[in-house]
């Protein structure tokens, strides 16, 4: 059995669809195509995160991600909406499952860690929601790397002194590749029904959480 079990926190533990819900709603309050703003804000957040050089928190991540956002749909009322999406990422709720899955696996022994790219002043409040208490919590802000870079990786598993434990994220070029490349062991949580990348075998998946039960 492993002992340590390390988890990506959004879109595996955190349900992230209010926010692009609320994003949406953003749109059609300013007249902006749904889709378009939704693709504009995905793209300059991945810029931002990776494009830069220089390491910012997701925070003002966002913030900026609005302000290119305003140029490239030729709005200027969306970084009206700043507070308004923190508020809603604040508020994120966990799947269904989730809370009792944590639950049952502290129950059973396991030690547990959130690897995420977020960042303490969003990272506390969905940390509560979870109602876990987890044995250590890795975030951007103090590794100063996002996910995928293998920095943030490396910083993990010096941190966690092995890589003799189990990765379980839904999030594929964020978590399993990198995870991969690492050597760990890997479980995915494919809540969307996606197809993997072979050359990214082996590895076990899963359609929720309450499944890694099988696995370890």
């Amino acid at each position: 059995m492993a002992e340590l079990l390390t988890f990506d926190c959004y879109g595996t533990l955190i349900d992230t669809a209010p926010f692009w819900k609320e994003l949406k709603k953003i749109a059609e309050e300013n007249g902006i195509d749904k889709s378009s703003l939704v693709t504009t804000y995905v793209n300059y957040e991945d810029r931002l995160m990776y494009g830069e050089g220089l390491f910012t928190v997701y925070s003002d991540i966002i913030y900026k991600t609005l302000q290119y956002c305003e140029m490239e749909l030729n709005s200027g009322k969306l970084t009206d909406q700043y507070e308004r999406l923190i508020k809603v990422h604040k508020e994120l709720s966990p799947f269904p499952e989730v809370i009792t899955t944590l639950k049952s696996l502290k129950s059973k022994g396991y030690q547990t860690s959130v690897m995420s790219n977020s960042d303490w002043d969003i990272m506390r409040s969905n940390l509560e929601s979870l109602k876990n208490d987890f044995d250590s919590i890795y975030l951007a802000e103090d590794l100063h790397a996002y996910k995928p870079q293998l920095s943030f990786f490396e910083q993990v598993q010096n941190e966690l002194r092995t890589n003799q434990h189990v990765h379980i994220a839904a999030g594929f070029w964020w978590d399993m590749v990198p995870a991969q490349r690492m050597n760990w062991r890997r479980i995915w949580v494919n809540r969307q029904a996606k197809k993997g990348l072979q050359n990214c075998m082996p590895y076990s998946e899963v359609k929720t959480l309450d499944e890694v039960m099988n696995y370890l």
